[in-house]
């Protein structure tokens, strides 16, 4: 186990685990992981449900190489210019990964592209939850968070950036509070 997986077991435990169980399983038909870091989602899928699956990562780590299974193609590549076709995926998975990236059109908007018409994006991201207290709490620790993680903005808001790119984000579930918050947003 590397240290990041160390350091999210608390996490993964108690607020992420129920989420991966409940929206990595809805994967079905051609699905495409971005930034799978180290494979985590892996074991979630509903690999009967599943014709193949593409990770991309910029660096695919050897945690997930070690994870991969025979249905899996990995691809070094940026979220933010996918080297696939227009409607190519039933599913696109995505965990984690939105924090860490400043402009979120470019990626959201490749996401979209890549998607078939009727295809579905299932993600689980962290954000600025809702409560007052608690909000005052994440926008006080996030440059700090962010000079330690070099990139993880912990106060986002991904909502209105995920409509604005076309999905609709009606099928929506958080943990923790709000802090957690994923769903299965459609393509529009």
């Amino acid at each position: 186990m590397n240290i990041y997986d160390i350091f999210m077991c608390p996490l993964e435990k108690f607020f992420l685990n129920s989420m991966r169980k409940h929206l990595i399983y809805e994967a079905g038909g051609k699905v495409l992981e971005i930034g799978a870091g180290t494979g985590v989602n892996f074991e979630y899928y509903n690999m009967d449900a599943i014709s193949d699956i593409t990770v991309v990562d910029k660096q695919i780590s050897s945690a997930a190489r070690k994870k991969a299974s025979d249905k899996m193609q990995l691809v070094e590549a940026d979220a933010a210019k996918l080297p696939f076709e227009d409607n190519t995926f039933d599913t696109v998975v995505e965990t984690l990964l939105l924090c860490s990236i400043d402009e979120l059109d470019k990626p959201l908007s490749e996401i979209h592209r890549v998607l078939k018409p009727d295809g579905v994006f299932i993600h689980i991201d962290h954000g600025l939850p809702e409560g007052k207290g608690l909000k005052k709490i994440v926008n006080g620790f996030a440059p700090v968070w962010r000079s330690m993680s070099r990139s993880c903005r912990i106060n986002k808001t991904y909502k209105p950036l995920l409509e604005k790119a076309g999905f609709d984000t009606s099928d929506e579930l958080s943990s923790g509070r709000g802090i957690f918050y994923g769903g299965i947003s459609r393509k529009k």
